[in-house]
């Protein structure tokens, strides 16, 4: 499901806090972005066409569609040329903050793993925070009944319903809720429950 979009979306920080892309650097949709290790179908949610367009598309642009619309080619833009399609330097670093490996193909991580990347993110605390706190999603999951700043990240697959997350409450934290034939209202609960003791 999207969640493991977040291994790209810490990648892309990186990229930018080493100054080797900016937000505004451009990269062009061209039919091979949708077709690497580590790429999503076109298909799903998202705004950009679900062919090639050969137009140009800023990291700002892709970033804020990864997070706030989990927009599927626009993580692809973003890992193609970003990672170099998820070439070996990615995969080490992501294995390393995730704790274990990350497979991009087969998409299998645990919760823990999910946290781990996010809270590498919250110590980055760059503009993918920005997007993933003011996504389409808000009104739903984690974030639904939570009063303070919440950034996430949403996946949806089959039967599989998650939502991992940063709570900024007096003293953020990292909660993961992966599901299997659940639903948006349980995630909720199980989220207002955590917050209501950590808050």
């Amino acid at each position: 499901a999207s969640v493991t979009k977040l291994p790209y979306l810490y990648y892309i920080q990186e990229q930018l806090n080493k100054k080797a892309i900016s937000p505004s650097t451009t990269y062009k949709y061209i039919p091979e972005v949708n077709d690497f290790k580590g790429g999503y179908e076109p298909e799903g949610s998202g705004s950009i066409a679900k062919s090639a367009d050969d137009k140009e598309y800023s990291v700002q642009d892709l970033i804020n569609r990864v997070a706030k619309e989990s927009d599927n080619v626009a993580h692809n833009i973003l890992g193609y040329y970003a990672t170099n399609q998820s070439d070996k330097n990615f995969q080490q670093t992501i294995n390393k903050i995730a704790g274990k490996k990350w497979d991009v193909e087969e998409r299998q991580a645990s919760s823990r793993m999910a946290g781990n990347v996010l809270e590498a993110i919250y110590e980055q605390n760059g503009m993918i925070i920005d997007a993933l706190s003011q996504t389409n999603y808000d009104n739903q999951r984690i974030s639904k009944n939570i009063n303070v700043k919440v950034a996430h990240k949403i996946g949806d697959a089959y039967d599989f319903k998650h939502d991992v997350a940063i709570v900024y409450a007096d003293s953020p934290f990292i909660i993961a809720i992966l599901t299997n034939n659940s639903d948006y209202d349980t995630i909720s609960k199980i989220a207002d429950d955590v917050y209501g003791v950590l808050k």
